[in-house]
């Protein structure tokens, strides 16, 4: 027997992708500042450390629009590729 996330999971599969990635984008934003109290310090840690390579000009950051503009391309590469040719992350 289906259950309702199993049923919704499968009306959204069916909507044109343009509107699955809204909605995909939209479900990330509301978990974006999502850490758990086990991993939450480490980031942190990693953060405070990345902030002072950068004021220090140890490091250069990279804008955000150019990193979304890069992630984006890549996404749009990945999709294009046929099933067995995509590459997974580990």
């Amino acid at each position: 027997m289906a259950t309702a996330q199993d049923t919704l999971e499968a009306k959204l599969l069916n909507w044109p992708a343009t509107k699955r990635i809204q909605l995909a984008e939209k479900l990330t934003a509301s978990v974006e500042d999502f850490a758990t109290p086990e991993i939450e310090p480490a980031w942190n840690t990693e953060i405070e450390g990345r902030v002072k390579e950068i004021r220090e000009l140890r490091a250069e950051g990279i804008p955000a629009k150019e990193v979304m503009t890069e992630a984006r391309r890549q996404l749009h590469e990945t999709r294009r590729l046929p099933p067995a040719g995509r590459r997974r992350t580990p």
